[in-house]
């Protein structure tokens, strides 16, 4: 198993064809896990940056096939990743989603995961918090109201782990990630 290189992941991002949006939520989600990461890491607490990145960027790039062709989000672009050689970031990937938040099987585990859900929690065109992120899911997704909601305590309860693991308060986290996001958008 290899990381793909920078290259290698604009090549996956491209052949994705994925909308600018995406792109850019991508690249805000890359920003604020790789700032959570090393958060975690100047804790002592050792995270491959470049698996987060990677991961990150690519979350999403199953979108254009799943709103064509139906499927799973976040399983479709695992396969698509792990097809490609890049097992390690299948997890990441497709443990990301707010349903893995509810599926015993799917739940974020392991550092590269629980940044990348967390960071996922806190971008959306623009940094926000949990609670707006998720309340903005719930209006454009009313029929998923319900499960939106069950995912609110596990998705801070996910904050709350990195935030303690970084030796931070979770308001002092937020700040932090907050700051990358402003720093590269």
């Amino acid at each position: 198993m290899a990381l793909p290189d920078r290259e290698t992941v604009a090549r996956l991002l491209d052949e994705a064809e994925l909308p600018d949006g995406i792109r850019v939520h991508s690249e805000g989600v890359a920003r604020v896990a790789v700032a959570a990461a090393g958060l975690v890491a100047e804790s002592g607490i050792p995270v491959d940056g470049w698996l987060v990145e990677a991961a990150a960027l690519l979350h999403d790039i199953d979108k254009p096939e799943i709103r064509r062709s139906g499927g799973e989000h976040g399983i479709v672009g695992a396969r698509r990743l792990e097809a490609a050689g890049h097992e390690e970031l299948a997890m990441p990937v497709a443990s990301h989603p707010i349903t893995a938040l509810l599926d015993d099987d799917r739940f974020p585990i392991g550092w590269p995961s629980v940044l990348v859900a967390v960071a996922d929690r806190h971008v959306a065109q623009t940094f926000v918090t949990v609670d707006e992120r998720l309340d903005d899911m719930k209006l454009r997704h009313p029929e998923y109201a319900e499960s939106i909601e069950a995912a609110r305590r596990p998705s801070h309860a996910l904050e709350a782990e990195v935030a303690d693991a970084a030796g931070l308060s979770v308001e002092a986290l937020v700040d932090r990630l907050r700051a990358a996001w402003e720093a590269g958008s």
